[in-house]
């Protein structure tokens, strides 16, 4: 299940330094991913007693973990039982979704087993089947947006952004799925060898998605 770490992270969740644990393999296969390693599992796996007792070398340095991927959801109940390892452990933790598993999202949140969510829209619905590789159930990502929104946990929404792929008006649309523009973050694609396709895509600049993000603010 668990096929790489990052034993200190500044910048995976929010406001705390992390550990991060990656899972392995994806139900997406997004062309621009650049953790194609961990989909097609060729690193390291890692068993859970090792993270636990990395995790409980690390109480005084840090208070978070993050769980990423890959996708953690297609674990199911081996995610959530892991979860609750972590956090019986006393440690607060971050889930990163692509939100295509509705029902594990729910049972997650009802059971307040997770501190917060930070769930992917690759596109707009027209254009998710691109963008994931594959052909998408739309519902599933409904739903996890409606269930996270209204759950009493933190969260974020963000969109990894490319010129194949994405326009300003694409973008338009996203932000019109969710009630809360803050609540929105747009990440520059970054070209990498490490992709599942050996392609440039071509990526925003910095200045460009700040310049899209505060005209969308205005007009929204």
């Amino acid at each position: 299940m668990i096929y790489g770490i990052n034993a200190n992270s500044f910048i995976d969740y929010p406001g705390e330094i992390s550990f991060v644990i990656f899972t392995g393999g994806c139900n997406f296969n997004c062309p621009y991913c650049h953790n194609s390693d961990i989909v097609n599992k060729n690193t390291k796996i890692y068993s859970e007693e090792e993270i636990l007792n990395m995790l409980k070398e690390r109480q005084k340095f840090i208070a978070a973990v993050t769980i990423t991927g890959g996708e953690p959801t297609i674990y199911g109940e081996q995610l959530i039982n892991l979860i609750k390892k972590i956090k019986n452990a006393g440690y607060k933790i971050k889930l990163d979704t692509n939100g295509s598993n509705a029902s594990l999202l729910k049972k997650i949140i009802d059971s307040n087993l997770v501190n917060y969510i930070a769930m992917d829209i690759k596109n707009t619905f027209a254009k998710y089947q691109i963008t994931a590789g594959k052909k998408i159930n739309i519902d599933e990502i409904k739903k996890s947006i409606n269930l996270i929104e209204n759950s009493k946990i933190e969260y974020e929404f963000r969109t990894t952004i490319n010129k194949t792929m994405h326009t300003e008006n694409d973008i338009k649309e996203i932000i019109s799925y969710i009630k809360d523009i803050n609540k929105y973050t747009l990440q520059p694609y970054r070209y990498s060898k490490q992709q599942i396709v050996d392609t440039d895509f071509e990526a925003w600049t910095e200045t460009e998605i700040e310049d899209i993000m505060n005209k969308l603010k205005v007009s929204v």
